[in-house]
């Protein structure tokens, strides 16, 4: 129903709990043709790296890309759409007889330039699923508004992408090269480095056919040992960060603990947004009290005592007038990942006074950012009222991307409404007129929970957001004003989510 890249969808969520009426009604649309529009792009931003487009589909058209490539996989070969685990693929190369050498490279933007007539012609070849393979061409090249390109961040689009660049992985295990891949990251083990050099050539010129081309910042050769010495590079450096006690280990293995992850997974969902929840609570009063909870609830002492120690390592390091390595950087916006939801349920309030600056230094992290927000927002009144203040100052600033402005609306959204008036309330509304659809969208849903949902102002934007964004917006109605929902819905899918949210 979602990717950690984006909040949940609440009106997804609700026809969730109407499956069988969804699915007749999604029948009918399918028999009829009437799918396939173009998905909404959304710039996402990454670490350090610029931006990745991620594409959000319409309910039908979702609905059948993953039902067209679950049937095409059937007839596939297991070796191509059952991926191996990370760990597995990077350790790999160490299990190659003879092999003295080890050379990684990827792909760039791949997922942008995959040809829909090469991948069909692929398919096809390995299922013979002529029928399904057509509409599935049909509805990707409708979606990207191209013959080119799969939606990022979905599971579907894994397993094409998959079947795309084995292509690549097959002709250079006929040419002798002992190679795996893992997406479009390759994993090539040789003997000599003459024949390091002659496989990344060959991996280079096969790609090209492909209509791609490796990323010569991200290709590297190295020796097995260094190689090896790679793999475990990154924790070791984690666990420097915390040697101040001779407890490194221990105190890095709570953070780990908590269950984040980095690896982006399609179909998982958001940790803790709580668009799932009750639509919304009874508004109370903003309160002075400077603290809610005398010790942290729902977590242990010790990993509070590594998150604290993951942000004291973030704070020391901006402070630092010359530039961190990009090694230094990555680990550290790593920590603090992990660290932030436990820091907000600890009531830790420090990330919340550098809410401006984390935004702008770590756009990353928007979602464990607003994941931090409503933890801490359940900690008490007075943690709420701390947040709403600090969301006033937040939404003034022009320095945020669309896509962190969602996570800001999503975050606001989730903190209980306040009696008195505050000025990102206005910002929402703001939104909702102005706005690109998704920020529109998830404005209106933040609305619609803090039980702020004006009419003239929201009920426009039903037809403004486009379809892959209008049932969100209707859910916003609905969880606010049952009546005027039934009075602008404008299908049976819509009524269902009425259905959903009354019931």
């Amino acid at each position: 129903m979602s990717n950690r890249l984006m909040p949940r969808r609440p009106d997804r969520l609700a026809l969730a709990a109407k499956a069988a009426q969804v699915k007749h009604l999604l029948r009918n649309k399918f028999q009829k043709d009437e799918i396939g529009s173009a998905a909404d792009l959304i710039f996402v931003d990454k670490n350090r790296r610029g931006r990745r487009p991620i594409s959000e589909m319409g309910l039908p058209d979702r609905v059948l890309f993953r039902a067209l490539v679950s049937l095409i996989a059937t007839a596939m070969p297991k070796n191509i759409v059952n991926r191996m685990p990370n760990e597995d693929f990077r350790k790999w190369p160490l299990s190659v007889e003879g092999a003295r050498y080890v050379s990684k490279t990827d792909v760039t933007s791949y997922y942008e330039y995959v040809d829909h007539g090469l991948l069909g012609s692929e398919l096809e070849a390995q299922t013979g699923e002529a029928p399904a393979i057509d509409a599935l061409m049909s509805l990707l090249e409708r979606v990207m508004g191209r013959k080119m390109g799969l939606p990022q961040v979905h599971k579907s689009s894994d397993i094409l992408g998959d079947v795309y660049i084995d292509v690549v992985r097959r002709k250079l295990l006929r040419a002798g090269f002992d190679v795996v891949t893992f997406s479009d990251d390759f994993r090539i083990a040789t003997p000599s480095l003459s024949q390091a050099r002659r496989a990344l050539e060959s991996c280079a010129r096969e790609v090209r056919s492909l209509g791609l081309t490796l990323n010569e910042s991200k290709t590297f050769t190295y020796t097995r040992g260094n190689y090896q010495a790679s793999l475990d590079a990154f924790t070791i450096a984690e666990e420097r960060l915390f040697d101040t006690d001779g407890d490194a280990d221990n105190v890095a293995r709570l953070l780990f603990a908590e269950g984040y992850t980095d690896e982006t997974t399609a179909d998982t969902e958001t940790a803790r947004t709580l668009s799932a929840a009750s639509p919304r609570a009874v508004a109370e009063e903003d309160v002075l009290e400077t603290t809610d909870v005398s010790s942290p609830a729902d977590v242990e002492p010790q990993q509070v005592i590594a998150a604290k120690r993951a942000w004291q390592v973030w704070d020391a390091e901006r402070r630092l007038e010359e530039t961190q390595p990009t090694r230094d950087a990555a680990i550290t916006e790593s920590l603090l990942a992990r660290a932030l939801p436990i820091l907000g349920r600890s009531g830790f309030r420090e990330p919340l006074r550098e809410l401006s600056l984390l935004l702008r230094s770590e756009p990353a992290l928007s979602p464990q950012i607003c994941e931090y927000i409503i933890e801490l927002g359940n900690t008490g009144p007075s943690a709420r009222t701390a947040i709403r203040r600090t969301l006033d100052e937040l939404v003034v600033e022009r320095s945020f991307s669309t896509w962190q402005k969602v996570w800001i609306a999503e975050a606001a959204g989730t903190i209980r409404a306040a009696r008195n008036h505050h000025s990102h309330y206005d910002w929402l509304e703001k939104c909702v007129r102005e706005s690109e659809a998704s920020l529109a969208a998830t404005s209106a849903a933040a609305l619609g929970r803090l039980g702020r949902i004006s009419s003239e102002i929201v009920t426009p934007a039903l037809d403004r957001v486009g379809p892959e964004w209008r049932s969100l917006v209707f859910w916003a109605i609905a969880v606010d004003d049952a009546d005027l929902a039934r009075e602008v819905a404008e299908d049976r899918l819509e009524r269902l989510i009425l259905q959903a949210v009354t019931s």
